[in-house]
């Protein structure tokens, strides 16, 4: 343990230097003021070849170096977030898609109609007014059962609902008021 040997060899030494009694000498007191001036284990370490550890200041970033290298490191790692959000962003629309498609394939016959189309297709004459209940019977059935509208653009109505063809001929089918 070098720091306990430093620390007797420099409590011998002062002891030699000061306290022995007839065995004090002038080499002894020379030697001990000079270990007190640089002390004595960087005298050892320089004896011994040992390098000497840099100081604090000369290794040690000043205050206002460490906060910029925190800063730089916090801005790389927020840009890092932020094209991980992105990716995540694309692959998520993506995923919507594919939804929306394996939705439509899925569904009974595979079909989506607008209440409007589906009226069409059917040969039935159907009103405005009535469409728009329709549609709004088929979006809270579609609700009901966990199933997702698709939305289109209609030249005519604006955006409409793309309904499955089971819901659509259930709500046809409905004794209407």
């Amino acid at each position: 343990m070098p720091a306990a040997g430093g620390y007797a060899n420099a409590i011998i030494l002062e002891y030699y230097a000061y306290e022995a009694g007839r065995y004090c000498t002038k080499q002894a007191r020379l030697v001990c003021r000079s270990f007190n001036t640089i002390g004595i284990r960087a005298w050892i370490q320089d004896k011994l070849g040992w390098t000497k550890p840099a100081s604090n200041s000369e290794t040690a970033m000043t205050q206002i170096q460490l906060l910029a290298a925190i800063a730089q490191q916090m801005a790389q790692q927020e840009q890092y977030l932020l094209e991980q959000q992105q990716q995540q962003t694309q692959i998520l629309a993506r995923l919507k898609a594919v939804e929306v498609e394996q939705d439509r394939v899925n569904t009974p016959c595979g079909h989506k109609y607008s209440v409007v189309g589906f009226a069409n297709l059917q040969g039935l004459e159907i009103s405005v007014k009535e469409a728009g209940t329709k549609g709004r019977k088929a979006s809270a059935l579609c609700r009901k059962q966990g199933i997702e509208i698709e939305r289109i653009h209609d030249p005519r109505f604006g955006k409409v609902g793309l309904y499955p063809e089971s819901v659509l001929i259930e709500v046809f089918s409905t004794v209407q008021n």
